[in-house]
């Protein structure tokens, strides 16, 4: 019973959300962004200015993705000049449409588009919006991270930032 298609995706699901539990480093991912040109996470991730980056998954389809945008451009607007940077992932969208959403959102900071399920499985996310913290060490601060909580844990991280 425990070789079935649906334990073993089950399996295998915990085990990636446990390589990537608050805690742990990141895992990269490169993909390519709204020119197509190529962007890590490492590299957004491991940045020179030490700073927080709340990594945001996300499809132009989806309601609960589209309701966050607005809180996260809360964020950026109040934290990016002091240590803050955003990067959006569209997962399991066509990047047509993702560019559409970008546009029609007003999001202005980078974009993985049509990264499909990659970063989903490699960090054992089942379902979307998902907002993940990075601290400036490049390990998971925070997950999950939805409207009010992610107001509040950023502004917790970002008051120790000098």
């Amino acid at each position: 019973m425990q070789q079935t298609d649906a334990l073993v995706r089950l399996k295998e699901n915990a085990e990636q959300k446990m390589k990537t539990d608050i805690g742990q480093p990141f895992i990269d991912i490169a993909q390519p962004n709204a020119d197509g040109e190529q962007v890590s996470l490492e590299s957004v991730v491991r940045n020179p200015a030490n700073k927080y980056v709340l990594l945001d998954f996300w499809a132009s389809w989806c309601g609960p993705c589209r309701g966050e945008i607005p809180n996260i451009k809360e964020l950026y607007d109040k934290y990016h000049a002091k240590g803050l940077d955003v990067l959006g992932v569209a997962v399991w969208d066509k990047p047509e449409d993702t560019q559409a959403a970008i546009k029609e959102l007003g999001i202005v900071w980078p974009q993985i588009i049509n990264a499909q399920q990659i970063p989903t499985e490699l960090y054992g996310i089942q379902g979307i919006p998902h907002i993940i913290l990075f601290a400036p060490d490049g390990t998971i601060a925070a997950r999950d991270l939805r409207d009010e909580a992610m107001k509040e844990k950023v502004a917790e991280v970002m008051k120790n930032v000098k």
